[in-house]
């Protein structure tokens, strides 16, 4: 049997891909700017050249590929489409595993990118003993990939699991989406940066507002506590309803450490149902950050 998958984790600001074998080691890898390539079909251009030039660097072709799996914002597990991405609203609604098994020539798997983590974080990662978890994307929107009794929860269109966009204030921020209060835009990068707006009165950079909340800047550590409540917030109302035994943080916001998952655990047991206080453990991801966003995708074929 193949021993090989190639692994893609499309994002809103870059695309990872790897080649990953059975055992969860990635044994080459590269990304690239998501809207650097424009148009969806030069977008597959790239990764199809990309994913020939990784092959080539370990010495293997396409038929040594047992098959292509794919996380991508709103993708359909049902129908291998991307679903009017918020993040990628250029790319509008496109069909993605027919041209891409006509281009690798192998069986190709399409799903959300927070499903995705899921998937990956309870095949490699911190969920493997655990039966009733969340994994929460924290990127430049918010994904959430549930999984209850083991099971990936799909719902009936395929897209379920949106937890990025249930609203903490409905007056409160417009999402991309066309929605109000979203947790996606209090929660991600791009939230982080409006709330640090918004307290500092100037524009900053995630990038920027992390290296200050590292450094112990008293301003950064401001807008990472709000943050942290507003995101603790959201949780709450997923708990509500799932109560599953931890929510994991994946993504960029992620890499803010664990005294930030210390905040958000703190802030979900302020806003959850009193019966769930204390029983909910919010995580960093052993599996999300940097290269391992892609195993997910690839847990979709191994």
């Amino acid at each position: 049997m193949k021993q090989l998958a190639i692994g893609i984790d499309i994002g809103g600001t870059n695309t990872k891909i790897a080649l990953v074998n059975t055992s969860g080691k990635i044994e080459a890898f590269e990304s690239f700017p998501t809207k650097g390539s424009g148009s969806f079909e030069s977008f597959s251009d790239l990764v199809f050249e990309t994913s020939q030039t990784l092959l080539k660097s370990i010495n293997k072709e396409l038929n040594d590929i047992r098959g292509v799996g794919v996380g991508a914002p709103n993708g359909n597990f049902k129908n291998g489409s991307i679903i009017n991405p918020p993040n990628l609203k250029h790319w509008g609604t496109v069909n993605l595993t027919e041209p891409f098994k006509q281009r690798f020539g192998c069986d190709v798997h399409l799903d959300n990118d927070a499903n995705v983590a899921a998937l990956g974080e309870g095949k490699w990662g911190k969920a493997k003993e655990l039966k009733d978890f969340v994994v929460v994307t924290l990127g430049t929107g918010v994904g959430t990939g549930i999984i209850i009794n083991k099971q990936l929860v799909r719902g009936g269109n395929g897209l379920a699991g949106e937890g990025g966009h249930i609203s903490i204030d409905f007056q409160g921020r417009h999402c991309g989406c066309g929605g109000s209060g979203h947790l996606e835009m209090y929660g991600s990068a791009t939230g982080i940066e409006i709330t640090a707006m918004e307290h500092l009165g100037r524009d900053i950079s995630f990038s920027e507002i992390y290296e200050g909340y590292k450094h112990g800047g008293k301003e950064f550590i401001e807008v990472i506590e709000i943050s942290a409540d507003y995101l603790g917030k959201g949780l709450a109302t997923m708990a509500t309803l799932l109560c599953p035994e931890a929510f994991i943080l994946a993504g960029g916001v992620s890499t803010l450490g664990n005294e930030f998952a210390i905040k958000v655990e703190k802030s979900l047991n302020k806003y959850v149902f009193p019966t769930f206080q204390g029983d909910i453990k919010v995580e960093l991801s052993e599996v999300s950050q940097g290269e391992g966003a892609v195993l997910g995708a690839a847990a979709l074929v191994l």
